[in-house]
């Protein structure tokens, strides 16, 4: 987290240069400039949909404040869980906790309740304990229960069970996929994280506006 950035085959530090998102990847030719190792494609999508969604966050919002910068960190570390728990099925602590009391002190400043963040954390945290605690571990991982608690701070308790819905329907229907192709057996697990970081992403961006059209349609006050 702290140290310079290097090359994973070679180990060299890496300057400025090598690091401009995308255009580091397109001149270098997708080769470290050290020892000519082949770079992993990965970097340049997640470079893509990092600005990609920074595009969204800046166009919906139009003015540049807190509420936008704090939109642009939670997509950093979603997208940061969405990549990690897919490729590695791990949700870091060191990760999941810096976030979570950041974004406690930015909701609160912006105006959010207390008690809107407490009962947040408490439904998505609840509702991974529950389900890890009668499987003994074997539905979820602790880290799912972890995340459950920091959407609950970012969202506050309404988004947080519009992301879990989200996510089940998003999770069912990849493993519906998986299964059908023969690429997942039965009973394998997938990683719920990635879900809740998906879902999360698409609360951020388009989360108030799914909740009011369901609300209206349903003829419920908010």
């Amino acid at each position: 987290m702290w140290g310079r950035s290097f090359c994973p085959n070679c180990k060299c530090e890496l300057k400025i240069v090598d690091l401009i998102p995308l255009f580091s990847f397109i001149i270098l030719k997708c080769k470290c400039r050290y020892c000519l190792q082949k770079i992993s494609y990965q970097y340049f999508f997640i470079e893509l949909t990092i600005g990609f969604l920074f595009v969204l966050a800046f166009l919906q919002h139009q003015i540049i404040d807190l509420l936008l910068l704090r939109n642009l960190f939670f997509i950093l570390v979603l997208v940061f869980i969405f990549v990690f728990d897919l490729k590695y099925y791990l949700i870091l602590d060191r990760v999941i906790w810096p976030a979570f009391f950041i974004a406690m002190v930015i909701n609160l400043y912006l105006g959010f309740g207390i008690w809107n963040l407490v009962l947040g954390a408490s439904i998505g945290c609840g509702f991974f304990l529950v389900q890890y605690l009668i499987s003994s571990g074997q539905w979820i991982g602790l880290g799912d229960v972890k995340l459950g608690a920091l959407i609950g701070v970012m969202f506050g308790w309404q988004l947080t069970l519009l992301i879990i819905a989200i996510a089940y329907v998003l999770g069912g229907l990849t493993a519906i996929i998986l299964l059908l192709s023969k690429k997942k057996k039965f009973g394998e697990i997938l990683p719920m994280g990635t879900f809740l970081a998906l879902a999360s992403i698409i609360a951020l961006l388009w989360g108030e506006q799914i909740l009011y059209y369901y609300i209206n349609i349903l003829g419920w006050q908010m």
